[in-house]
């Protein structure tokens, strides 16, 4: 698929650096449903075909019926980025560690999702599905709950006098 800007897209060049093989997929996938439906144009060929590629017709099926769900529950509209962006804007974030989270925090993972989609709950059930189905594929999404920065200084406090 190309991006609006003229730029033939791969999943394995979207987002930003550090993101596990599932997690660029699945954010590829968010990225290039928005851009064809901003278009006017269906978004389940492209996304089928590609996720059938580098994961299967399953997870392509999966992640089409949870865009599908998500679409129909928009609280307010997403903040997405082009799908060729280096950035990762915060709705970005919430779908994909949501997802991340889905299998091994459902409530966390509502609680991601609860300020995007009126039923968080049944949303994240899907996600749970989808984040099966890419383990499966041999595209695993991390659970991400915060990682601790590498060179961290110790908390310094106050020394009382």
């Amino acid at each position: 698929m190309s991006c609006a800007c003229g730029l033939d897209l791969d999943f394995e060049d979207t987002g930003p650096e550090g993101l596990a093989r599932g997690e660029r997929l699945l954010l590829w996938g968010v990225r290039t449903w928005a851009a064809l439906r901003l278009q006017g144009q269906p978004a389940d060929a492209t996304i089928r075909a590609a996720f059938a590629r580098a994961a299967s017709p399953r997870t392509a099926s999966l992640f089409l019926q949870t865009m599908m769900l998500i679409e129909g529950e928009l609280v307010r509209p997403l903040q997405i980025q082009c799908p060729h962006c280096v950035g990762y804007a915060i709705d970005e974030q919430r779908l994909v560690t949501a997802c991340g989270l889905a299998a091994a925090a459902p409530g966390l993972a509502s609680r991601l999702l609860s300020p995007l989609v009126a039923r968080p709950d049944v949303t994240a059930v899907l996600a749970r599905a989808l984040n099966h189905a890419m383990a499966l594929d041999g595209a695993p999404l991390p659970v991400r709950m915060g990682e601790p920065a590498e060179d961290a200084r110790p908390m310094q406090t106050a020394t009382l006098h």
